[in-house]
């Protein structure tokens, strides 16, 4: 049988295993000075390429990206979910029943609220939540703490 776990993503494959039952890593300083190199090295791949000008929307969008990865919202997976609970309740689904406005207003709040779910609640496990709440914050202050003289840097050495 296989442990309880969660999967904690960052841009360009970065992802943090936690178990719910063993956080003795979140308690390592080795595992936080790596985690913020991993942070780093992911920000510097992604604006790679750009314009040193344009650091701080790159620094917004690789947080957002962030968001996107850890909560994905489908509405193939929102509309499918709707029929089904219209199946369960009548046993039969009606064209007009998942088409009307309401339906789709629904649907389209369900998608939103899931996307806008606050990081302390995004596995129901409290202890999971504040260590991911703490994990998000590091990268975030290490993303915006990337200085411009760092990327300079880099494209100077060829990386």
């Amino acid at each position: 049988m296989m442990a309880e776990r969660y999967i904690l993503q960052f841009p360009r494959g970065i992802a943090i295993t936690i178990f719910p039952h063993d956080m003795s890593q979140f308690h390592q300083f080795e595992f936080w000075d790596d985690f913020r190199e991993q942070i780093k090295k992911s920000f510097r791949d992604y604006t790679k390429g750009t314009n040193p000008d344009y650091i701080i929307q790159d620094k917004l969008s690789f947080i957002n990206l962030i968001r996107e990865l850890n909560f994905n919202v489908s509405g193939k997976q929102i509309v499918n979910e709707h029929i089904r609970e219209e199946f369960d309740d009548k046993n039969e689904v009606y064209l007009e029943d998942i088409s009307d406005t309401n339906s789709i207003e629904e649907m389209i709040d369900e998608g939103l609220s899931r996307y806008k779910k606050d990081w302390n609640r995004w596995s129901g496990d409290k202890h999971v939540d504040e260590m991911v709440c703490a994990l998000v914050a590091d990268a975030i202050k290490t993303v915006m703490e990337y200085s411009e003289l760092e990327i300079k840097s880099a494209k100077k050495r060829g990386e």
